[in-house]
Order: C-alpha cells, then sequence, then structure tokens
C-alpha cells in the first residue's frame, strides 16, 4: 500500500534487513547491476519486492510476463518467458519478496532484464543466518516483547549467534552492552520483527 501510494517506501525498505544477509550471498543492487552491465551483458542476482505483473501471450500462444520489482536502490522490471514464468509464477505475487537470477543488458542507456529463474528471499538466505544481533534499547518497557521474539525465534530451526542488548539511558553513564548469554535463531525476518518494538532503536547485525 505505502509502495503503490507513492511510488516508493517512506519508512524504509522491505529489504533494508536483508541487504547483509543477501550480500554474503553475492546478491547485488540494482545500482551495482547497473554499473556492472555498462561493461557489457552480464548474469547477476539481485533482489526485489514484487510491485506488479503483466502477463501476455506471444503469437506462437507461449506466455511471457514483465515483472516490476523494486530494492533499496531503485525500481526495475524484469522480462520472465514460458518456461521461468511457470516456475516462478506463485512467487511473483505482488508484496513477495524474491531474488531473482537475470541477464542484464544495457539497450540504449536502459537496463533490461531476462529473468531466468526466481526464489523467495528467505529460501535464498536460509542457510547463511546472521552472526549474531546487537540491539540497541532506549526503555525498559520492551524487554518482555524482546524476551517473546526471540524465544520464538528459537522454535524455527535455522542458524543461531549470540545476541547483546545495548542499554541506552540517561541515568547510566554511557552505553551498557549486556550479552544476553545464550545463542537464539536469528535471521532478517526476526531483526525486522525486533526493530519494528517500541523502545528498540535499533538491532544491527553483531
Amino acid at each position: 500500500e505505502e509502495f503503490r501510494a507513492v511510488g516508493f517506501y517512506l519508512s524504509g525498505h522491505p529489504l533494508d534487513d536483508y541487504l547483509v544477509a543477501l550480500k554474503r550471498k553475492g546478491v547485488m543492487t540494482l545500482d551495482e547491476v547497473m554499473h556492472k552491465a555498462q561493461s557489457g551483458p552480464t548474469v547477476a542476482k539481485l533482489a526485489g519486492v514484487v510491485a506488479g505483473r503483466q502477463e501476455r501471450k506471444s503469437a506462437r500462444g507461449n506466455r511471457f510476463a514483465f515483472c516490476q520489482l523494486s530494492d533499496p536502490t531503485g525500481a526495475y522490471e524484469v522480462t520472465l518467458f514460458s518456461e521461468a514464468l511457470e516456475k516462478s509464477r506463485e512467487h511473483l505475487e505482488t508484496g513477495q519478496k524474491v531474488v531473482i537470477t537475470a541477464e542484464a543488458t544495457m539497450e540504449a542507456d536502459q537496463l533490461k532484464f531476462l529473468g531466468r529463474s526466481v526464489a523467495p528471499v528467505d529460501i535464498a538466505v536460509a542457510d547463511l543466518g546472521s552472526k549474531g544481533l546487537r540491539i540497541f534499547v532506549e526503555a525498559e518497557a520492551a524487554f518482555p516483547a524482546i524476551s517473546s521474539i526471540l524465544d520464538q525465534a528459537n522454535s524455527q530451526s535455522g542458524t543461531k549467534g549470540p545476541v547483546f542488548l545495548c542499554l541506552l539511558n540517561s541515568e547510566l553513564p554511557g552505553e551498557v552492552e549486556l550479552d544476553v548469554g545464550q545463542d537464539f535463531v536469528v535471521n532478517p525476518q526476526i531483526k525486522g520483527a525486533l526493530k519494528s518494538l517500541p523502545g528498540v532503536l535499533e538491532v544491527e547485525d553483531a
């Protein structure tokens, strides 16, 4: 809704929490692909949030689609022909977060993408996990909700990492960091859930 209303996200892009994990997987941003494609056609992985999809039929009766996506650096369109479209249609609904492998070519100063494959972003980064999280807290009232999210996280399967709480309070002599003393399953979804809590200022990879 937010994207459709103004053409961009006012409160941060949905992929922001995935950027570190995606980079470790060799996934490039639109800006990076554009820069690389200046030197010639290239095959790249890039992530995007699906903004729309239009399907058409060719003269031979084969289906193809134009799919609009965006990442934190901009918006782009990918063309998918019948085979790639059939395999990936379920992942290309509006609002879904995906990683696309595509051929990128500059044509008359315009970047053109031909999609080869599509995967949900959570599957693309699932085996990475995160090394750990550092949670910056300005209100003690946030602790029960933080604890609840971390406990729920450990009911999932995934890579575990250490969690640190950084307390920011005018009554303390500066920033106080606490090691929670237990490893938790940490991934971009959990990082995003923690960032949305009242009383949490920021969540960083540790």
